[in-house]
């Protein structure tokens, strides 16, 4: 599901610039944005706060995976 979101975003055509939000359990705990121009990622978690970008789209899911696995195991 992470990569299929991703993808769509890569691929969607009706802006030069994405974003996503991703929840675990109705909690926000990271953003993806994604720039055409740059044909790069953002990817942003919100707790810690930490920001990182990358050129290539497996290394965003595993930040985005690693961020819900952490909050699902937190509790």
């Amino acid at each position: 599901m992470i990569i299929r979101r991703l993808h769509a975003m890569m691929r969607d055509q009706s802006s030069d610039f994405q974003k996503r939000i991703f929840e675990q359990f109705g909690i926000p705990v990271c953003e993806v944005r994604y720039s055409r121009v740059g044909d790069e990622f953002t990817f942003i978690r919100y707790r810690p706060r930490e920001r990182f970008r990358f050129d290539d789209l497996d290394l965003v899911a595993i930040e985005v995976f690693n961020s819900l696995y952490d909050l699902k195991h937190t509790f």
